[in-house]
């Protein structure tokens, strides 16, 4: 069990995808306030309520409300609202497929992942006010962890190891999409920056002094730390591997130079509007296309991913299928595909007004020109 859940979460991608909506989101949009709400849609015999979805939704809110007039901002709302509908359903399948599953789960595997989570505060206390805020217990948001890694367990159980992606598959994505494996050109790039600042002479001096210093065999490295005005300054300068197009217009100037100097070189100054510019490279590559071999890996993850989505989506409706589902608000209907497969055929309902057998329930909740480019320089990185 623990090899299975390591190798869960060893895969970022996966483990998104598996999360649904991953447990820290659920715990803080779990419903414990004491604000009155209504069931918005029953699966099987759980409620999910609108103030569910309003506290889910309420950051979105907030953050884009001032971004679009009144009835974009409406038209965007509802689809967000059935979107995070059709999110808690799936959510609410699996949990009650890993039920009927009998997934359990041993609570040093809870404990590990609680400890893994509550070490992400950057205290115990704001781990303890987190909680405190949400109105949850200790033991109450280790069971939405536990609920949460036993959907893991049953997705990975009914869908991902069932996957396999076979080499010639690889071969025939490769050879079909080969111009999609072009490399650009690339450089590994370091930058000191000076800034016109508080004259652009002033500035200019300044860098002359900087370049005399790597000329007279400084460390790139060293020299940026101490004297670069850049965004990289205490990296040294390291911008990483740069492709063509990075910089942009704006500071394309600086590119050029960059992937024209030899590994181990630097510039000499360059002006942009940004201030006094030297750079310095250590390796380059070549534009070119990726061997097979080179973009295996790539390709299996891609393959898989495709299949995988398709798989868990089947695998959504299958569970849809044969478990009731009531919408009981009718303009929440849109964006629901869940096929029905059981053999009672159990219906997903959308209803304007309750049917006599399923009342709605309350519940309580709460530029300037190119400056002179000198000659190159070798330097100790």
């Amino acid at each position: 069990m623990t090899r299975l859940l390591n190798s869960l979460q060893a895969n970022t991608k996966i483990f998104l995808l598996i999360l649904l909506i991953g447990i820290l989101t659920f715990t803080a949009y779990a419903v414990k306030s004491e604000q009155v709400s209504r069931v918005i849609a029953k699966v099987g015999n759980d409620v999910i309520t609108t103030a569910e979805l309003d506290k889910f939704l309420k950051p979105w809110l907030m953050k884009y409300g001032k971004e679009y007039d009144n009835k974009e901002f409406a038209d965007l709302t509802q689809r967000a609202r059935q979107a995070a509908l059709k999110q808690f359903i799936e959510r609410k399948l699996l949990t009650q497929e890993a039920d009927a599953s009998k997934v359990e789960i041993p609570d040093i595997e809870v404990q590990k992942e609680f400890d893994r989570i509550s070490s992400q505060f950057p205290s115990k206390s704001e781990f303890d006010n987190f909680l405190k805020k949400e109105n949850m217990s200790v033991e109450e948001y280790k069971k939405l962890i536990k609920d949460d890694l036993r959907t893991k367990v049953l997705v990975h159980d009914k869908v991902t190891k069932k996957i396999l992606i076979l080499p010639s598959q690889i071969h025939d994505f490769y050879q079909l999409h080969i111009s999609e494996f072009l490399q650009p050109a690339q450089v590994h790039m370091y930058q000191i920056l000076i800034k016109k600042k508080p004259t652009s002479e002033a500035a200019l001096k300044r860098a002359n002094e900087i370049l005399q210093e790597l000329k007279d065999g400084g460390t790139f490295q060293q020299i940026a730390r101490l004297s670069s005005e850049g965004p990289k300054k205490r990296s040294g300068g390291d911008w990483g591997i740069v492709e063509k197009g990075f910089f942009g217009d704006e500071m394309k100037n600086v590119e050029n130079v960059a992937f024209k100097l030899k590994p181990g070189h630097f510039s000499g100054i360059i002006e942009t509007k940004y201030g006094y510019h030297i750079v310095y490279i250590d390796r380059k590559r070549i534009s070119r296309i990726l061997t097979e071999r080179e973009a295996y890996d790539n390709i299996k993850q891609k393959l898989f991913m495709e299949r995988y989505t398709g798989e868990l989506d089947d695998y959504i409706k299958y569970l849809s299928g044969k478990t009731y589902i009531e919408i009981l608000q009718p303009d929440m209907e849109m964006n629901f595909s869940f096929k029905n497969n059981n053999a009672d055929n159990s219906p997903i309902i959308v209803n304007p007004t309750p049917t006599p057998n399923i009342t709605p329930q309350v519940v309580n909740t709460n530029s300037q020109p190119d400056g002179e480019i000198n000659n190159d320089h070798n330097v100790k990185p």
